[in-house]
């Protein structure tokens, strides 16, 4: 049943005869579209279509962020093994390789940007069991860099200085990241003690 403003229904029981005019401004006016009307819930209608935005104004573009500036080093260090001998940032210099192999599966997994988790998890799963003490001290401080640096480093969209540039462990990244076998990669599962 339709229900009408107060005002409309005491209008309409009245019996004189009531203006055009007083039935358009009581009564819901319909569409000039025969299949739509003003009675029509508007959730209801039919949206325009929408155009396409493009890729200037998509605010969910998936263009990464500018490149951070990388913390600046000291200058005397010019060679990675400069950089190994160097203080380690978070004070680990006197780490047991074995604990440092764990540490830095754990901080494989657990970087803060989705892709870097996928690179990192799974060259961490492929090539941290065989890598000898010095190539997980570069590793390691590989890691310290920001997240974002790591990432261009990683995927070739920007240059790596010294000592980075001569760094082993950077180029087997590279090539782990360029994934030329086009596998499918997903997070690796942790190991459990039985």
């Amino acid at each position: 049943m339709l229900r009408l403003p107060f005002q409309a229904r005491t209008v309409l029981r009245s019996s004189a005869p009531l203006p055009r005019r007083a039935l358009s401004t009581s009564l819901p006016r319909r569409s000039s579209s025969s299949d739509e009307s003003d009675l029509t819930h508007p959730a209801l209608l039919k949206d325009p279509p929408a155009s396409n935005p493009s890729a200037e104004t998509d605010p969910w573009s998936l263009t990464p962020p500018p490149m951070p500036t990388p913390p600046p080093l000291d200058p005397s260090i010019h060679t990675m093994d400069d950089l190994i001998r160097s203080p380690h940032p978070e004070g680990r210099d006197h780490e047991e390789t074995e604990t440092l192999r764990k540490r830095l599966v754990y901080e494989s997994r657990k970087r803060g940007i989705l892709e870097m988790d996928l690179i990192l998890s799974t060259f961490a799963k492929e090539r941290l069991p065989e890598m000898g003490d010095r190539e997980l001290r570069e590793y390691d401080r590989f890691l310290t860099l920001p997240d974002w640096t790591i990432f261009y480093y990683v995927t070739g969209k920007a240059e790596a200085p010294e000592p980075w540039k001569s760094s082993k462990v950077l180029r087997e990244l590279l090539d782990h990241s360029a994934n030329r076998g086009k596998t499918v990669r997903r997070m690796p599962d942790l190991e459990t003690k039985q």
